[in-house]
């Protein structure tokens, strides 16, 4: 069923294009992604979409009663509330009509003539029907896995980071149900464990998810279409984001071929007219070739990003041999976060470093640089190394200057012919050499700073999240330079693509335990399931017996669930019950236990089904 649809929209800013000829459309169970460098327009057409910003040509439809269900924080409504009272104003209707059900029982208890009790009957239907019985556990779940504690439902919303509230508008979000849901950037502020959370749940939501998003580990789980804003028009491609890589190379040659072929026919069919244009017996002739040329509509050559980039770190050769370990460490400030810390890395491997926020990943890189005391313990270098340190969060760059200044006054010995040669290397050419720092981009920035790291040449790299905020295409040639580099990196990082591409050793962070682990991210997610026993797994060891058989003994109990669920339903408009509040409670209590056990059946099916 088609929610949106969008037909040659076009969008300028200060008379130069931004995009034209845009056409997209999301159906019901669409899982779409939006991608782009940065400045291409993404977050334009999301404010065209919620009519924030119009074009200034083509149609947008939203049909129906389509809700369209946008991630920002404005959706939290009142910061003074606490986080229960603020999530909880999804369900207004509902409380409402519960107080008013509540009423009702009151005056039941006076008047308990056919009429109320039929007034009765609807209200409590209804209320059924809108999810008043599932409704406070819906809330639970969904702010639990949003890694909220019972103790933050009394905090008012005021009193929360900028990150917790961006998680609190998104547990709002989804509590909502909207047809589609609009997500700019969800993955930010996120921990791993809510995004794999969030992975699931949205590929598997009820409804249409629509995302812009830089995170391709995240694209790959959940979407099976995306749209591409590049050289001012939108293309789509169907799969996930491996696919579209495959695909838009595929593209990208066959454009070129056309490309080719086509300049090869203009300078054919030009060479005949300078040659002949100005003969009377050809002139007619040269004319037609001209007009020929002028009906031709051009292909503009082709593109496909961060290939043309050509920049290397300079490494020694690697060695076996161990160039750093820990001895009984202990790290924190006042409290020590990690204690008894055994730890060593030998001269060729790249080790990432992940675990919640807030958990000590930058504590323990700190400590190993010297700009935190350990609390106990020791770190040993067991070779001088220089280190080279990247964060995106620390400002060192004077902005006053221009690209060029700024790398020529580092390297005062170069040329500045040496300079340009070098900022082309990451992407500074032409006039972007004159750029001032300030106006930079943030994938400008990050590509100045890896230059200036690149001629450091420093023997062991610190990276503290080098691909956040980020485009596609910066994180591709962030990606590839550290995945090329032979020399020993330790970094910090929430992007599972990245770990997963630059990774040979996974340093985890828990509550409970600092875990060692050789090799990348998916293996260390393979190795972390299997130590956990699945209820999956005693489901497919019990479907190789008759699966379907189960399905049918499975199917069986929920009937036989749902019969009692109906009868319990129907002895609340027992006198006897709803008279007795203690017994309407119990038997209200009742109704919601069969209510989870069937779900929790009708989950069983599911996974059987999956198998």
């Amino acid at each position: 069923m088609n929610l949106l649809k969008i037909n040659n929209l076009k969008k300028t800013f200060g008379g130069s294009i931004l995009f034209d000829k845009v056409s997209l459309e999301v159906n019901r169970d669409d899982k779409v992604a939006l991608i782009g460098r940065n400045g291409v327009g993404k977050s334009t057409l999301i404010k065209m979409i919620l009519g924030d910003i119009a074009p200034d040509s083509g149609d947008i439809f939203i049909f129906g009663d389509t809700v369209i269900g946008y991630l920002s924080q404005d959706v939290l409504s009142d910061k003074d509330l606490s986080l229960i009272e603020e999530v909880s104003l999804v369900f207004q209707e509902i409380i409402d009509l519960e107080n008013q059900i509540q009423a009702m029982l009151i005056t039941l208890e006076k008047n308990h003539d056919e009429i109320t009790l039929e007034k009765y009957s609807r209200m409590e239907e209804r209320y059924r029907f809108k999810g008043g019985y599932e409704y406070h556990t819906f809330i639970d779940m969904i702010l639990t896995k949003f890694g909220f504690s019972k103790e933050d439902y009394y905090r008012k919303v005021a009193t929360f980071s900028g990150g917790e509230k961006t998680r609190v508008a998104f547990a709002k979000l989804l509590l909502t149900k909207p047809d589609i849901l609009l997500l700019d950037e969800p993955t930010n502020h996120m921990d791993i464990e809510i995004i794999e959370w969030l992975e699931d749940y949205l590929k598997h939501y009820d409804g249409a998810v629509f995302v812009v998003t830089h995170d391709k580990y995240f694209i790959n789980k959940i979407v099976n279409k995306i749209y591409e804003i590049d050289q001012f028009t939108l293309h789509v491609y169907y799969g996930k984001f491996d696919d579209y890589e495959i695909e838009k190379v595929r593209r990208y040659e066959i454009l070129m071929k056309q490309f080719i072929r086509q300049n090869k026919q203009i300078d054919h069919l030009q060479s005949f007219v300078d040659r002949f244009r100005y003969k009377a017996t050809k002139a007619k002739s040269a004319q037609d070739r001209i007009k020929k040329i002028n009906r031709i509509e051009r292909i503009s050559k082709p593109t496909i990003g961060h290939q043309s980039v050509k920049m290397a770190f300079h490494s020694k050769r690697p060695t076996d041999a161990i160039i750093l370990e820990t001895h009984d460490l202990a790290i924190g400030y006042e409290d020590a976060l990690f204690k008894h810390i055994e730890f060593s890395m030998r001269g060729f491997e790249k080790i990432g470093i992940i675990g919640p926020n807030g958990i000590g990943k930058s504590t323990f890189i700190k400590t190993i640089i010297d700009e935190i005391n350990p609390i106990d313990g020791e770190v040993v270098f067991n070779k001088t190394l220089k280190i080279g340190y990247f964060d995106q969060n620390i400002e060192y760059l004077d902005t006053s200057k221009t690209v060029l200044n700024l790398v020529h006054d580092i390297y005062p010995t170069k040329t500045q012919g040496e300079v340009r040669g070098l900022l082309a290397k990451v992407l500074f050419v032409g006039e972007d050499v004159f750029k001032l720092v300030s106006v930079l981009s943030g994938g400008e920035r990050v590509r100045l700073r890896l230059l200036l790291l690149m001629l450091e040449e420093p023997e062991l790299l610190i990276l503290d999240e080098p691909t956040n905020h980020l485009d596609i295409e910066t994180k591709n040639i962030v990606e590839d330079v550290f995945e090329e580099y032979i020399g020993p990196i330790i970094f910090i990082s929430h992007d599972r693509y990245f770990i997963n591409k630059v990774a040979t050793k996974i340093v985890s962070l828990t509550d409970t335990a600092f875990d060692v682990f050789d090799g990348n991210y998916d293996e260390f997610k393979n190795f972390q399931e299997s130590k956990i026993p699945k209820k999956t797994e005693t489901i497919k060891k019990e479907k190789t017996v008759s699966s379907t058989k189960m399905i049918k003994d499975l199917e069986k109990k929920i009937d036989e669930l749902q019969k009692q669920k109906e009868n319990a339903s129907k002895s609340l408009f027992l006198s006897e019950v709803y008279l007795d509040k203690i017994k309407y409670q119990e038997t209200e209590e009742l109704i919601s236990n069969f209510e989870k056990e069937i779900e929790k059946l009708f989950e069983k099916i599911l996974l059987l089904s999956d198998d």
